[in-house]
């Protein structure tokens, strides 16, 4: 969809503006609000926030193909835009949270833009939807949200035991656990944009409508691995040993 969005990462220092040019809408796990919340796996954890970081982090996530996602001077020159997300670290004495706004153009071009959502990343991947059910999803995709699931709570209960700066080895199973993370991001991204299941499926049906006598002899090898590679997939998709 053509559904075009700006974004703008600011700090105390520093501000940057991003033109989407399609898929700006919030909702579901094509939306921004889905790929904000995985930039934030590339970008510094809390109580570090820097804008610059985190807008780059957004780049790399968003920036699929020529012609999707750009570098802007103005946030606000660009009147065709149905969503404008707004970043910024929230910091008080002891810690740092980063929130998300959501706003939309009025329909009134005289009033001010329409604040469709406030608070954090976190809430707003619930509200919008951002990470899909699993349930129906391939075994990979449920390992993943388990594995990134336990990994956020960990973290979470470590900081709690610190209001303060972390000891040495601490802050090293806090930057693993970071680490970790990101390598599940990018995991994710990578089984995203290439499906690997998808494709042996495709091939399956291809071969099995290959009817031609020469095309058999010569792909059966082939059609026996694909067989195989599948049925491998199939167990364990049942958890089978």
């Amino acid at each position: 969809m053509a559904t075009r969005a700006t974004i703008t990462v600011t700090d105390e220092h520093d501000s940057f503006d991003m033109y989407q040019h399609y898929d700006g809408y919030p909702d579901g796990e094509h939306g921004v609000v889905r790929h904000i919340a995985m930039a934030r796996q590339l970008a510094w954890s809390p109580p570090r926030f820097e804008a610059a970081d985190f807008a780059a982090a957004i780049v790399a996530v968003l920036k699929n193909r020529d012609g999707s996602t750009y570098l802007t001077k103005d946030a606000d020159a660009h009147t065709d835009r149905a969503f404008h997300y707004q970043i910024e670290p929230i910091r008080d004495d002891v810690s740092t949270r980063v929130q998300l706004t959501i706003t939309r153009p009025s329909w009134r071009s005289e009033d001010a833009d329409i604040e469709v959502f406030k608070g954090s990343i976190q809430d707003a991947v619930q509200k919008f939807n951002a990470i899909p059910d699993t349930t129906d999803q391939p075994r990979e995709w449920q390992v993943l949200d388990e594995v990134d699931a336990t990994l956020g709570r960990a973290e979470d209960e470590i900081n709690q035991w610190f209001k303060g700066a972390a000891d040495a080895d601490t802050q090293n199973t806090l930057d693993d656990i970071d680490d970790a993370s990101r390598n599940l991001m990018r995991l994710r991204h990578h089984l995203e944009q290439a499906d690997s299941w998808d494709v042996l499926k495709r091939i399956e049906t291809i071969l099995s409508n290959a009817d031609d006598a020469n095309a058999t002899r010569t792909l059966g090898s082939v059609k026996v691995e694909t067989k195989l590679a599948i049925e491998a997939h199939r167990r364990f998709q049942r958890d089978e040993r």
